[in-house]
């Protein structure tokens, strides 16, 4: 999904699902928010405490119906509109979600608060172009938006393209040094690109601020024992497994450093977790094969 320890970051649906029910009270009382046909407040008011209510005890199915009928009434009303999308959402329903926020987006005064829900309603369906194309709107619409510079700043990494993503993460955090997750993306680029002495700096000054942040230790342990330090490696390799033990990247690269220890024990342990965690991971299961028949 979009981000790793970013889903912690601001999220707008949020905002929409609790402060967006005491605006939408007022609402319909402005001009040129009446939609397809008449609806009296008292009707409106019903519905309104209707959607409200079953949003709030996640009774999505049943919230469908009076939250449509709100967005039918009010058409241009953002409020509902959003809501609409966290229904469809919480119901599986991706397409439908990403509708609702396209219409949010052209709607809503302040559009940025359907990002980065847009691009994970595309990205729930596997349409990475779209999710991509929603990314860069997102980042159009409020260019110094911090979120918008790291979903798409992840997004362009996790697809390769390296180059740009760090010129984001780099520019994300010159602006926002607090942003740890932006200087963990841009400590991984450093790393990736060879820059192994920054990288290793910059993640160590994250883990020295977050010490349990997994993601640090992680680039932080990789940088050590890419520099050759491997009783380094593993001190941060083996507090992010206390931290994470269901994270296969630590296990992947503990796993190789027992190999080069020549503990041959210690990495069968490692690459057995890589495999039970991640069942999909054919090359460390192909290396643990040739690691247990020499082991017999």
């Amino acid at each position: 999904m979009l981000g790793t320890s970013p889903e912690i970051r601001r999220l707008a649906g949020v905002t929409l699902a609790l402060g967006g029910f005491f605006s939408a009270l007022f609402w319909v009382h402005l001009p040129g928010s009446a939609g397809s046909g008449p609806m009296d407040e008292r009707e409106a008011g019903r519905l309104r405490e209707d959607s409200q209510v079953l949003r709030q005890f996640a009774k999505w199915d049943k919230a469908l119906r009076p939250t449509l009928e709100l967005h039918r009434a009010f058409p241009e009303n953002h409020i509902y509109i959003g809501q609409l999308a966290e229904i469809y959402g919480h119901l599986g329903r991706f397409r439908e979600e990403a509708a609702m926020w396209e219409e949010f987006l052209d709607r809503a005064p302040m559009p940025i608060e359907g990002c980065p829900q847009i691009a994970r309603a595309y990205e729930k369906q596997g349409l990475t172009q779209q999710t991509r194309t929603a990314l860069e709107r997102c980042l159009a619409i409020d260019p110094n938006n911090p979120d918008s510079v790291f979903y798409l700043a992840h997004a362009l990494e996790r697809a390769g393209e390296s180059d740009r993503a760090a010129d984001l993460y780099q520019l994300g955090f010159t602006r926002n040094p607090g942003y740890l997750d932006m200087g963990i993306g841009l400590a991984r680029m450093k790393l990736r690109k060879g820059d192994t002495a920054a990288a290793r700096e910059l993640a160590a000054r994250i883990v020295a601020a977050s010490p349990a942040n997994t993601d640090a230790l992680l680039v932080l342990g990789l940088a050590c024992q890419r520099s050759g330090d491997r009783a380094g490696a593993r001190q941060y390799l083996e507090r992010g497994v206390r931290l994470a033990d269901g994270d296969a990247d630590f296990h992947a690269a503990l796993g190789k450093i027992a190999e080069e220890d020549a503990d041959l024990g210690q990495a069968i342990l490692h690459y057995q977790k890589v495999v039970d965690i991640d069942k999909r991971n054919t090359v460390v299961a192909a290396r643990l094969a040739v690691l247990r028949r020499v082991n017999q």
